[in-house]
Order: C-alpha cells, then structure tokens, then sequence
C-alpha cells in the first residue's frame, strides 16, 4: 500500500512538473516569436506560418499534459522532447539577438572618426607623447574642427601648436630635423607614406590624436527593395585599425542593384584614375580624394565621372581582413602570374603561382602586393577585387554557420555604412520572399599609364592611370541599363 502511495505521488509529481514545464515552453516561444518579429526579415506569409505552427506545436503540448490518465512514459518522453526544443529556441533567440545587435551598432553611420598621427624624426630623442613637453608643434589646419583637435592634444600634454600652409612641405620637414614634431591627418600621413616608400623608415609615430563628429543624416527617400540604387564600396588601406574619415582608398568599385530585375552590376574604378576632383577641377588619383574630402568627396568625383548619383556607401578597412579571414578558415586565391614572388609587406608570404591557401595576415599581404607585378597598383587592385570576392563567396557559404559567432565578431568595427538596418533587413525579406536569382556582372574602366602631377602633389611627377573614355562611356551604359534609366528617358 505504501508502496503505491509513493508511486501515486512521484506520478502526481511529475504531472506537476510536466504542466509548469509546458507553460515554460510557452514563455520560450512567444519570445522566440517576437525575436522573429522583430528581426522583419521574414514575409508575414512566412511567419504566419511559423506563428500557425507554433500554435499548433504548443496546444498539443498542452493537450497532452493537461490530460488526465496521461501515462508517465508518454510525459516523461515530451518533457525530454521539451527539454530539446527549449535549447533549440535558447540558441535561436541568442543567435537572433546577436545578429540585430551588430546590425544595429554597424549599420547607418552616426560618427565620423578622424585620426591626427604625432610624427617625429626616427633619430629624435622623442619616444612617446610625454617627451615633447613644452615643445613647439607644428600642423595643417584642414577640414576639421581644429580646437577640438588642439583641446585633446592638450589634455595629453602642455604644447605650442604652430600652423604650417603647405601639407606637403610640413610632411617632409620632418624628415631631416631631429627636432621637428608634426601633428597631420592620417590619411595625409598614409598619401605620403605611398607616394615616398622611404618616408615610413625616416619618421616616428609617437602617438595619436582621435577627434569624433556626429553625422547628420540625410534621408534619400528610397526604397531599396523596389527602386534601383547605386552603392560605392571602398576598400580603405589604412594603417591604423580603425576607420578613419579621410583615408586612401584602394578598391573603388560601384555597384548598381535593381531589386526589380535582380540585377546587379558592379564597376571597378582603378585608384590611380586621373579625374578632376569636384568642386576644385583640378586633376588628382581618385585614391587622394579620400585624404581631402573623405568618402564624400570621392563619391562626388565618382558621379562626375560616371554621371549617376550615389546614395550610400559601405567602407571595408583592408588592415582589418586579417582577423576576417582567420574567423573563416583562410581562403584561397589564384595568382595569375608564372613566378613566386615574396610579399613585400610581410617576408613570411611567399605567393606561388596558381592556387594559394591563405590565412589572415598573407591574405592581406597578398592584397597589398604591388611591387611583385609589371603594373604595380593595377595588378594590386585586381588582387584586391578577388580578395573582396573570395571572402564573400566563403561567408555566404553554409558550410560556415557553425563560425556565425567568429565572423560576426571578426567584422564588428570593421566597416561603415550608411545603409541602415531597415534598408539591409528588407533587401533581406525581399530575397526570401521570392528567392529570385539575380545576374551578376562586372565591368572594369581602364586607361594608360603616365607621370603627372596632381592637385595633392603639384611640385611631383606621380603614377596616374589617363582614363580611357569609350571604356568610362560603356560603363555608363551599362549603369543606365541596369538603373533603368535608358527605357525612362525613352518613354
């Protein structure tokens, strides 16, 4: 009897904790649901179904228990069974989370960084911001708020700050004084690092100066899902682990996308084209844009060029590929020249014809290789080009959902956009909504070779790249064809 007793109430029990664990599993998925529907990348078609399931799922769930007589197998195998659904709908709800938190904090640019570089001679006794006390500092007043760069310069230490006229003369003056202390824009500090291989091995960077500016946001009034629109993606080669505003840019490529006949067409621009930069007309390498007026510039000078309006922009650092292409598992590239050749930036990366498997640090060795080629910085953009292909090809791949984590912290703080986490969710939801394929291609504008001057360097005979007009025409071509502006002007 006693017996009995004990089995009635461990049985008792036990339905107890069954009904407490289904109505657990009902708070689990109601909030699995708003995670879904907060994240609106599903068509309500789709997530009415998901919602109808869900209902289905837990009603039965709640039948079963709810039900007298129910025999202790069956409760102990749904119990099990919840068990197993509640980790599944715990990983899909962090996963979720995840995803929308680094959307939110990567997507729709609110600040502009601009990095001011401290430079001394490399015989100088000056080591570290600290050592030039009271010394005399001299700088560039440029595009930025400067008191606010001179307020943080002084909070590190007590200094005189001179203004020099000429960028160029400032740069160079520190070469050859041991005394001599600069203060100058990164990207300034990045144009003459590429235009003097020299200057690196002669200068110090002792330390740094950060200044942010809130942006203003400008609404284009688009929707990216039934409207074509143009994106400009630039790949920046800074060298400090952050994205500056004004930088160097080695990949320009545009993209035009039309959600309405999934097109899309992707025109690469080499970064030593010889334009005119708008608002000034005089001519400079489009990659120097980026050092005078930020991305902003260069995609106004972009526009004149090709005669299309850019509304959005993403910025990929190229000193940040390393940890992206480490969280993948390396990718592999194709060298297409019949030698092997070390990486010039990195002796540990010895490239060899065909087939390389990399990892992070020779891939962007590889994608900073110019002095290996015959023509220098256009070999290097193509690298560059296969590069940005190689990964996207490798993150969309899904045979990588198990590094979702790894890549999504590899790219956090890596890249700028000014498309918002609307626009990137309802392209999604469009995708899925009818899984279209879309026809992709590429064109790439070419020029020839010559040593000019430009507006950034007036006194130096520099690399450019003379565009070449019919191959700049054709591009405009295909950008109206794909934007529909071609049948628009017909009607």
């Amino acid at each position: 009897m006693k017996k009995k007793d004990n089995k009635k109430k461990k049985n008792m029990a036990l339905v107890k904790f069954s009904k407490f664990l289904w109505l657990i599993s009902l708070v689990f998925m109601a909030i699995l649901g708003y995670f879904i529907y907060d994240a609106n990348v599903l068509p309500m078609k789709y997530f009415g179904l998901i919602l109808c399931v869900f209902v289905v799922l837990i009603s039965l769930h709640g039948i079963i228990v709810l039900k007298k007589n129910t025999k202790v197998g069956v409760l102990i195998v749904i119990d099990l069974l919840t068990f197993v659904f509640m980790t599944i709908e715990t990983l899909a709800i962090i996963k979720i989370n995840d995803t929308i938190s680094f959307l939110r904090n990567n997507l729709g640019l609110k600040y502009e960084t601009n990095i001011y570089n401290i430079v001394v001679n490399k015989n100088s006794s000056y080591y570290s911001i600290s050592d030039i006390e009271n010394k005399d500092v001299y700088t560039f007043k440029d595009l930025d708020d400067f008191e606010k760069v001179e307020e943080i310069l002084k909070k590190k230490v007590t200094v005189n700050i001179l203004y020099d006229n000429n960028m160029i003369e400032l740069l160079e003056s520190v070469k050859d004084n041991n005394e001599r202390i600069i203060m100058v824009n990164s990207g300034n500090y990045d144009a003459m690092v590429e235009t003097d291989e020299n200057y690196e091995k002669s200068v110090r960077i002792i330390d740094t100066v950060e200044i942010k500016t809130e942006v203003n946001t400008i609404d284009n009034n688009l929707n990216i899902t039934k409207e074509p629109f143009v994106v400009y993606l630039s790949g920046i080669d800074t060298r400090s682990g952050t994205l500056p505003s004004r930088s160097l840019s080695d990949v320009n490529i545009v993209m035009a996308i039309n959600p309405k006949t999934k097109e899309l067409l992707m025109v690469h621009i080499p970064r030593d084209y010889y334009v005119p930069i708008h608002g000034i007309g005089i001519n400079d390498k489009l990659t120097h844009t980026g050092t005078i007026g930020g991305v902003n510039l260069t995609m106004q000078t972009i526009e004149d060029l090709l005669e299309i309006d850019i509304p959005y922009y993403v910025r990929v650092n190229f000193n940040s590929v390393t940890n992206l292409v480490d969280a993948i598992g390396g990718i592999t590239v194709n060298s297409d020249v019949d030698y092997s050749f070390t990486c010039w930036t990195n002796a540990s990366c010895v490239i060899k014809p065909g087939l390389n498997e990399l990892d992070g640090k020779c891939a962007l060795a590889f994608a900073r290789e110019r002095h290996a080629y015959n023509t220098g910085d256009r070999h290097r953009g193509e690298n560059q080009e296969q590069l940005i292909e190689k990964i996207i090809d490798k993150v969309t791949s899904s045979a990588l959902i198990y590094k979702y984590n790894d890549i999504l912290n590899a790219l956090d703080g890596t890249f700028e956009t000014s498309l918002t986490t609307d626009d990137i969710m309802g392209l999604v939801k469009m995708q899925i909504d009818d899984m279209s394929s879309w026809k992709v291609s590429s064109y790439n504008v070419t020029g020839s070779g010559a040593m000019l001057p430009t507006y950034s360097y007036p006194n130096l005979n520099l690399y450019v790249m003379n565009p070449d007009f019919n191959t700049v025409n054709e591009a405009v071509n295909k950008l109206d064809q794909v934007l529909g502006t071609v049948n628009e002007e017909t009607n």
